[in-house]
């Protein structure tokens, strides 16, 4: 059973997946270049963002599944389906907050620069997704307004995943399969949850 007393745990978890992505990347890179001090850092942080935005990406998914299959009420009239959500999200921002780390790196390295007024949207989703766990436990009494920004608020994170996706794409290489996929799986999921919505309505 899910518990705030496990939550630790699994935050250390994803640690620890995290750093397992960066040393992958690091080891990964190093078979191809024949030399780890040879490797260009922005190879590896470039590696780390990618596959750590795709652990988010995967959160997200089980996220939306679980109030697809639940629902929202269910899972705030049972305090184990709760915990259980309130995990899941906190655990999708703080591995989020280390794909962003990897992401400014990658920039750094390029020295590049993120520019604020072309990324407004990405930036304001960015905050509400390191605020949203924290507004969660605070609020654990569901009612219309929590349950439409928080409906809003994984729709809305869920557009900037298939958004970043469909810009992957290549239309003409097989490569971009996977990519074609999580747009794919992703509107199913949000679909399965706009059934369940209409079910509790």
């Amino acid at each position: 059973m899910f518990t705030e007393i496990k939550l630790p745990i699994f935050i250390a978890i994803i640690i620890c997946l995290e750093v397992g992505i960066y040393f992958w990347a690091a080891w990964t890179a190093t078979l191809k270049e024949g030399n780890f001090f040879a490797i260009p850092h922005k190879v590896i942080f470039q590696k780390c963002a990618r596959n750590s935005g795709r652990v988010s990406l995967i959160l997200n998914l089980i996220i939306l599944s679980m109030i697809g299959y639940f629902g929202l009420k269910q899972i705030y009239v049972e305090k184990a389906k709760l915990h259980m959500f309130l995990i899941l999200i906190t655990l999708f921002t703080i591995n989020h907050l280390i794909h962003f780390f990897f992401i400014s790196r990658n920039f750094k390295q390029k020295s590049a620069t993120i520019n604020v007024s072309e990324e407004k949207h990405g930036i304001i989703t960015f905050v509400c997704i390191t605020l949203f766990p924290i507004i969660l436990w605070s609020f654990k009494n569901l009612n219309m307004m929590l349950y439409t920004c928080i409906i809003l608020h994984l729709f809305n994170v869920s557009y900037v995943f298939m958004d970043v996706l469909y810009n992957k794409i290549r239309w003409k290489s097989k490569i971009s399969f996977h990519n074609r996929l999580g747009i794919i799986v992703t509107t199913v999921a949000c679909i399965y949850v706009v059934y369940r919505v209409f079910l509790e309505l």
